[in-house]
């Protein structure tokens, strides 16, 4: 009987161990942005639905904006060339547009890029 408990609470232990080993090798799929009179580069961001990311920013001229309205995401990105990051999971599969959001010059109305968001593929499962 004391084996069958002490096999049960080994079995749970590993079971726990896993779940939790899985969360924390997830790694967090990195992107480094420019921003410059009137352009983001790249032009389109591509990630899976549901995985971490992070998002580095750096103007190589003036003030800039980082912002993904449906996402809420809103930063300034300062002159100078000092990095800005923004920390967020991969939102459900979609295109999601990503805009300058402060003013920039007589381009900044055209200052646009996208967040491409995949979902798991037949293959992934």
């Amino acid at each position: 009987m004391r084996t069958i408990r002490w096999g049960g609470t080994t079995t749970l232990a590993a079971v726990l161990m896993v779940r939790g080993t899985a969360a924390a090798d997830r790694s967090v799929h990195e992107i480094q942005i420019t921003a410059s009179r009137y352009a983001f580069e790249p032009v389109t961001i591509h990630v899976n639905a549901g995985e971490p990311v992070r998002v580095v920013i750096r103007s190589t001229d003036g003030v800039h904006g980082f912002s993904i309205p449906t996402l809420k995401t809103d930063v300034l990105v300062p002159k100078g060339g000092d990095p800005v990051t923004v920390e967020f999971t991969a939102p459900a599969a979609g295109r999601y547009e990503i805009a300058c959001s402060e003013f920039c010059g007589s381009g900044h109305g055209h200052m646009k890029a996208a967040l491409v968001s995949v979902g798991p593929t037949q293959t992934n499962r």
